[in-house]
């Protein structure tokens, strides 16, 4: 896969968002004319850094979208989401904080090295001034990994997109994991190179992976609202970014990867939101207290679940089956770890919705009707998008490019 049709992917993704921000609000979206241009700028400033070299252009184009996304949480105007935005930008902040320095110290101390990487490795014990890289490794790996929303900085993703209007839940979940990860992959791979033998700053990217991946299979357990349910897939979701990240595979991989975020993220809080919407509350104890629920809303939902762990047909299955044979390529059995978890998390939240299968069905209520069916033909090509992505990746895996 290349990046154009990476670029491809997210235009699509984002208009469908979009379309559902300015076709189908809520009661309590007002003055969508500056939110959606709002929504423009976030996706724009994610574009421009998924291809920007500079590390430092791109460290300020992600924290753009740090600030906009402070401002598009806030916009359901609840008691809950300003606290919430706060918390968004100061943590973000913080981490980027972090990253910033650990570009500034590689930078220098590569001004000072003025070397090409290869040479570097070559002598590597003649250059004392590698330490300043390391430490820079170190910080703008942890750093960035608060963006991302890696443990001990995963506490944000929880609340911004389970308290967020679903159409921002939906881009921010998409669009910032991506130009994250595009933001790490190169000083993940200097770290590969310089320090292969030593536990680097991309060794501790893998055990924030890990540990952020357990945490939301223990966490899920405990959630009985399903837009906090949705944000723990991410959360999962973000820590096997993590794994794969370590793993530094091919331009090929790596975009496939990016792709299946957007697409996977988007169909779940849409159709997600869909749900909450029609049944009129977000505890699984209230709604299944309810008479009825509307089944193809439900029906695509719980789709959106399935293909976001282990049904085929899924970039995500795919994702899988790479990871595995890189792994067994690379030397890297454990990484199988991935898949396994996410079948055992997948078990835990079947468990905890499937009970919603025992509703009765029902046309969408009369006051929502016309929202809920926009929404319902949005999700409904976010989903054969999301199909569609996946059978190009089996495709690709099927010809040896993944």
């Amino acid at each position: 896969m290349s990046l154009e049709i990476l670029y491809g992917i997210g235009f699509a993704v984002f208009v469908l968002v979009f379309l559902t921000y300015v076709l189908a609000p809520t009661r309590n979206q007002t003055n969508l004319p500056f939110w959606s241009v709002l929504l423009v700028l976030c996706a724009g400033l994610n574009f421009v850094a998924w291809n920007e070299k500079d590390a430092t252009l791109q460290w300020v184009l992600i924290e753009g979208t740090t600030f906009v996304g402070s401002l598009l949480i806030s916009s359901s105007r609840t008691p809950k989401s300003y606290p919430i935005a706060w918390k968004f930008l100061l943590i973000n902040s913080f981490g980027l904080g972090i990253a910033f320095l650990g570009i500034i110290l590689i930078l220098a101390a590569f001004h000072v090295i003025n070397q090409p990487v290869e040479v570097l490795v070559a002598n590597i014990s003649e250059h004392p001034e590698i330490i300043w890289v390391e430490v820079g490794l170190w910080l703008a790996i942890f750093g960035y990994s608060a963006k991302l929303g890696l443990f001990p900085n995963h506490v944000w993703i929880e609340d911004t997109y389970g308290e967020s209007p679903t159409q921002v839940s939906s881009l921010l979940s998409a669009f910032i994991p991506v130009s994250v990860c595009f933001a790490l992959r190169p000083f993940v791979h200097l770290d590969h190179q310089l320090f292969p033998h030593t536990f680097s700053g991309a060794d501790g990217l893998l055990v924030l992976g890990i540990i952020t991946i357990l945490i939301s299979i223990f966490a899920v357990y405990d959630r009985d609202d399903i837009r906090r349910i949705s944000a723990k897939v991410a959360l999962f979701h973000t820590g096997a970014l993590a794994v794969i990240l370590w793993m530094d595979l091919s331009d090929n991989i790596f975009y496939f990867v990016m792709a299946s975020n957007l697409v996977v993220k988007s169909l779940l809080f849409i159709s997600m939101g869909i749900v909450r919407m029609d049944a009129g509350k977000r505890e699984l104890g209230k709604i299944l207290q309810s008479d009825a629920i509307n089944k193809p809303a439900l029906s695509l939902f719980i789709l959106s679940l399935f293909l976001a762990f282990v049904m085929p047909g899924s970039p995500v299955f795919v994702n899988d089956i790479v990871l595995i044979k890189a792994g067994q390529i690379g030397g890297k059995g454990l990484v199988i770890l991935v898949p396994i978890l996410g079948l055992v998390f997948f078990g835990v939240m079947l468990y905890k919705i499937a009970p919603l299968l025992n509703l009765k069905g029902r046309t969408f209520q009369k006051e929502n009707s016309t929202i809920l069916r926009i929404r319902m033909t949005n999700g409904f090509f976010l989903l054969l998008l999301l199909l569609g992505t996946g059978c190009w990746g089996f495709f690709l895996l099927v010809q040896g490019i993944l």
